[in-house]
């Protein structure tokens, strides 16, 4: 891969318009976005990174706040600087597969520049739409967010975004933000909606995790937000209302920064994510929903959000 800027390519996700030295083919929606040249919000552009290079000899992996910004580097990929919410720079290893490069760049990596510009809040979660508003699903890993989201879009519900959960509150109504039609889903859980994994692309090489693109069914404008849904695993299908308090600390604790320690927490702003977060709660209503492990249960779980969306 050369760090030459032969090509730039241009897309509109999470409600900026970017460019990148590197093909996104995850965000590819069917057309470019047309935006003059120096009107890029984002540029993602190739450079090294060397003079952070005794950072990246202390372990695996890390995430560290810079003078110059935000550092991200994992050995088998490479380094990522994000600065001022408004540029990423890109140093891959020799060698390394574009996939992986894009699964880190349009992930934790995008999420940081998102909380750097500081103008939505970033939860980690999945969100869908249909009748016209959104519905977003929070929860630890394994809660079913990405299954539950796919269930919904393969019921005819459209995609707004699958990990990286973007939500406006600074208008007259909360609106959940478009990122890019993609799905991260276990092969069991595909096959529970009819997908068929072994011809989906792994995640990562050595994981089973699977990677759907659909090619319909995503919505390119934000949508109002309805309803935020916290899940978690139970032996029977319950849903509860929580108050704004409760409501408020699910909010935090699935913040997309909260994962990367208190360096990284404190240079991200925690006071104002905590008024975000507070403000969300008390506009959006957010339900505690326990499901089963059982896909058979799924079906059940998709009618009470499709009832609850439509009501």
């Amino acid at each position: 891969m050369t760090l030459e800027r032969e090509t730039v390519y241009s897309y509109r996700a999470c409600g900026l318009n970017i460019e990148s030295d590197l093909r996104l083919p995850e965000l590819d929606i069917g057309h470019e976005p047309r935006f003059s040249s120096g009107g890029a919000d984002v540029v993602i552009r190739f450079d090294r990174l060397e003079r952070f290079s005794h950072l990246a000899r202390q372990q695996a992996r890390h995430i560290r706040p810079t003078p110059e910004g935000i550092h991200l580097f994992w050995r088998d990929t490479g380094a990522f600087l994000v600065r001022d919410g408004r540029e990423i720079v890109v140093d891959p290893i020799p060698g390394v597969r574009e996939p992986l490069l894009r699964l880190f760049l349009l992930g934790t990596t995008m999420a940081m520049l998102l909380h750097q510009r500081g103008e939505v809040v970033v939860l980690h979660g999945s969100v869908v739409a249909g009748a016209g508003q959104a519905v977003a699903f929070l929860g630890n890993k394994g809660a079913g967010k990405s299954t539950l989201a796919a269930a919904m879009h393969a019921r005819g519900h459209d995609l707004l975004s699958d990990d990286i959960l973007a939500i406006d509150v600074r208008g007259e109504s909360v609106m959940a933000v478009p990122s890019f039609p993609h799905l991260k889903l276990w092969p069991d859980s595909a096959t529970s909606i009819g997908y068929a994994p072994e011809d989906m692309p792994r995640l990562r090489p050595e994981l089973e995790k699977r990677g759907y693109h659909p090619s319909t069914g995503f919505v390119t404008m934000p949508m109002p937000l309805k309803q935020i849904y916290v899940l978690d695993v139970a032996a029977e299908l319950a849903e509860k209302i929580m108050s704004s308090r409760d409501a408020s600390l699910a909010l935090m604790q699935n913040w997309y920064g909260a994962r990367f320690g208190a360096e990284v927490l404190r240079t991200l702003g925690l006071s104002a994510h905590f008024r975000q977060c507070a403000e969300l709660a008390s506009r959006v209503q957010v339900c505690y929903l326990q499901r089963p492990l059982d896909f058979n249960a799924l079906d059940d779980l998709v009618r009470l959000v499709e009832d609850n969306l439509n009501a």
